[in-house]
């Protein structure tokens, strides 16, 4: 079987979380046939599983990112020659499957018509909702005063998961919860779960000790591109940090992620946040810490960096929208808070009984190794595919 994964960014080595999804993708889908990932932006890989190839499309070279640049709130509107290399890749390769990352790349979806290949949607997110979510946070005055252009940006965002839900063969999403929303929209004709992985399994080695929770040591990990945790990292500064130096013992909040904004960098120097910028690493950041504070107000998506705290035993302190369609359970799985003021305190009480912190990052990491292992979401995928995939010998292309 012959495979092509689409994706906006490089996915090796995986950092954010959604190259960490996607990573897992390409290398069981590697089990299955020869893997070409093509990517629109990010460095060469310096190693690649086995069966694995990649191009990068050479017309996106040195561009903005494409949100900058595209006319659709969750869409990149390919341009002419993004569009062309793109399609010539995908003729020349005559794969057999097609699996597109997200909504941003759905145009993509269009070719399997003419070049046939049939096509999965890897839906990171539900965009709908994000979108709804992002427009929602703002001040009631802004929203008031471009009512039209926000409502027009819903409309548009819920076209493009309807469409991209009717157009592929088969739709991936992240959780129970992330199906149950696609649904609500319409029907689409086969929607899978598969669940998201650990990224480096060598963090499972990492101590629980009681030690470790008695220091009020705080990471904060995540694409920092991406407008939930950049409305968290705020969080973290304007009302977390205030109630940790309040507690009058030492304390430390690193935030670390790929690609962060300028106004990111500046906030975390004024709120005394320390900022890892595009760490090549995670392990050695995960174990300086005791907790993963993630006060996620908005937005859906992989949720993999809680599975990734959970996995070096960190403590996972976080709101029910960090959480969201995981299935932990409060007070054992997680420390749960309404926002990042409660998280706080909850964190500095928690740190007062170390033992009992301990307790909490255990039974996280026991629920990690239970659902998450590459293994098992291996297994997912092959199940998925074998459900559309051409037979051995078959033509390809759409039945």
């Amino acid at each position: 079987m012959r495979i092509l994964q689409f994706t906006l960014d490089n996915p090796f080595p995986p950092i954010s979380g959604g190259e960490i999804r996607n990573a897992l993708n390409a290398r069981a889908l590697a089990g299955l046939g020869e893997v070409l990932n093509v990517h629109f932006a990010g460095r060469p890989a310096t190693a690649l599983p086995p069966n694995v190839r990649q191009r990068l499309i050479e017309a996106a070279r040195g561009r903005v990112p494409w949100q900058r640049r595209s006319p659709h709130p969750t869409i990149h509107v390919l341009p002419d020659d993004e569009l062309a290399e793109a399609t010539a890749i995908w003729k020349d390769f005559a794969p057999d499957l097609v699996v597109v990352e997200d909504i941003a790349l759905s145009q993509l979806l269009m070719l399997a018509a003419t070049h046939g290949g049939r096509t999965v949607i890897d839906m990171h997110n539900i965009d709908s909702r994000t979108t709804a979510d992002r427009l929602g946070a703002m001040p009631l005055w802004r929203r008031l005063r471009r009512f039209h252009t926000h409502r027009r940006k819903n409309a548009l965002a819920r076209e493009a998961d309807i469409a991209a839900g009717t157009l592929a063969d088969q739709v991936w999403v992240c959780s129970a919860t992330d199906r149950k929303s696609l649904l609500s929209l319409g029907p689409v004709t086969d929607v899978r779960i598969i669940a998201n992985p650990i990224p480096d399994e060598t963090v499972l080695s990492l101590p629980i000790t009681p030690g470790r929770y008695a220091r009020l040591d705080l990471c904060f990990i995540g694409h920092l591109g991406y407008f939930p945790n950049i409305d968290a990292v705020r969080q973290l500064g304007r009302r977390m940090a205030p109630r940790l130096a309040a507690a009058g013992r030492e304390w430390s909040i690193t935030v670390a992620g790929k690609n962060p904004l300028e106004m990111v960098r500046q906030f975390c120097t004024s709120h005394g946040l320390r900022l890892v910028a595009d760490p090549p690493r995670l392990p050695e950041l995960l174990a300086a810490a005791g907790y993963a504070p993630m006060p996620l107000r908005y937005g859906g998506g992989t949720r993999i960096k809680a599975l990734e705290a959970m996995a070096a035993g960190l403590v996972v302190c976080a709101t029910h929208k960090a959480v969201e369609g995981l299935g932990l359970q409060p007070g054992l799985h997680y420390l749960a808070g309404r926002d990042a003021d409660e998280l706080a305190g909850q964190i500095v009480a928690l740190a007062s009984r170390p033992e009992r912190a301990a307790e909490m990052a255990t039974a996280g990491r026991a629920f990690v190794q239970e659902h998450h292992m590459p293994e098992v979401i291996e297994a997912g995928i092959r199940q998925a595919v074998s459900a559309i995939a051409p037979a051995s010998g078959s033509p390809t292309g759409r039945s």
